[in-house]
């Protein structure tokens, strides 16, 4: 299973009008979770925001070595 097929059997949808090509979900507390492709190869952005679209949490990291990128 790839890291996109992962993240739409958890319930992601693509949203490239509103998300800016994001996969998104809103969890039941109301918490915007959006991972995005990165520029290079094997990196994705992950960001958690509020509804009002303030950050929590931002990261950028690699699925396949679980390595986060600083």
């Amino acid at each position: 299973m790839t890291f996109v097929d992962a993240l739409i059997a958890s319930g992601y949808v693509y949203d490239e009008e509103d998300y800016d090509g994001c996969y998104v979900k809103q969890d039941s507390e109301g918490f915007i979770h959006c991972y995005q492709e990165g520029e290079d190869e094997g990196e994705w952005n992950y960001v958690k925001m509020t509804e009002d679209f303030d950050v929590i949490t931002e990261v950028t990291f690699d699925p396949e070595t679980d390595t986060i990128k600083e």
